[in-house]
């Protein structure tokens, strides 16, 4: 059961509306109810949403800017290109010179998330990036195609994709007419990752945290299958399964989802 939203995000009465209805879902007669969200949490899922689906602008100075701190970052010793158009992109999984045309899944939030970990997990994304685990397919998987696939997935499993409010439908980021939030969760994973938004027990970058547990469980999933380029989308898919499956038993635990209690049960930790 889900405790009722307080404002100092702190101990609450037992919500028995909530429990009520998530007993008449199990049963199949009525739609799993969302939680009572904190402010916190409200506030973090919202700043996500403002964040996904905005697509990448190479016109966007800001949008530039970061794509070349992914190619300094990515290539120390070489002077990023004025155009940021390079065959040396491709080395990194690219489909081809310029990674504008391959943002199109992830938008700039995909950018955003390999930036971070080259910056945050160094070793973890080197060891990705260069397929430095296990034994190795001949056909590998390209990182960087893969990291904006795991964004997209993501944002869909946690249900992050924006609305407008006051109406108005679609998946896009509008920037006029109001702001934009997210939808409320409703699944066990996307409940259990909001655990990780609460002022008191959640942790600074928790939407990237998740992005590379999920990255590496990808990884290490292509290595139990033995699995070669063609199977990219099998592996994908079982990956995801097992990330939402993390994610609900991690739920469950006492003081509920947590970053480390997401590795722990995706074996990571």
């Amino acid at each position: 059961s889900a405790p009722m939203a307080t404002d100092d995000d702190g101990d609450a009465p037992f919500d028995w509306v909530y429990w009520l209805l998530s007993l008449l879902a199990s049963l199949g007669l009525c739609d799993r109810p969302s939680p009572r969200l904190t402010p916190t949490q409200r506030k973090r899922l919202d700043e996500l949403a403002a964040r996904v689906d905005v697509p990448y602008d190479s016109s966007d100075a800001s949008h530039a800017a970061s794509l070349t701190e992914l190619w300094k970052l990515t290539f120390p010793n070489e002077a990023a290109p004025d155009s940021l158009k390079s065959p040396t992109w491709k080395t990194m999984g690219w489909q081809g010179v310029d990674p504008a045309t391959d943002f199109r899944s992830g938008g700039l939030l995909s950018l955003h998330n390999l930036v971070w970990l080259a910056k945050h997990e160094r070793s973890t994304y080197d060891a990705l990036m260069q397929k430095t685990d296990g034994k190795r397919s001949e056909w590998e998987y390209p990182f960087a195609a893969a990291g904006v696939n795991v964004t997209h997935a993501m944002c869909d499993e946690l249900q992050l994709r924006p609305k407008r409010r006051g109406g108005g439908g679609g998946n896009r980021v509008v920037p006029e007419g109001g702001a934009v939030h997210s939808p409320a969760p409703n699944t066990p994973a996307a409940v259990a990752f909001t655990h990780m938004l609460r002022k008191q027990t959640g942790v600074k970058d928790a939407f990237e945290r998740v992005y590379a547990a999920w990255f590496e469980a990808l990884d290490r999933e292509w290595l139990d299958r033995g699995a070669t380029y063609m199977e990219f989308g099998q592996v994908m898919d079982a990956t995801r399964k097992k990330v939402r499956g993390a994610l609900e038993r991690a739920g469950k635990r006492k003081g509920g989802c947590s970053v480390d209690g997401l590795r722990e049960e995706l074996g990571l930790m």
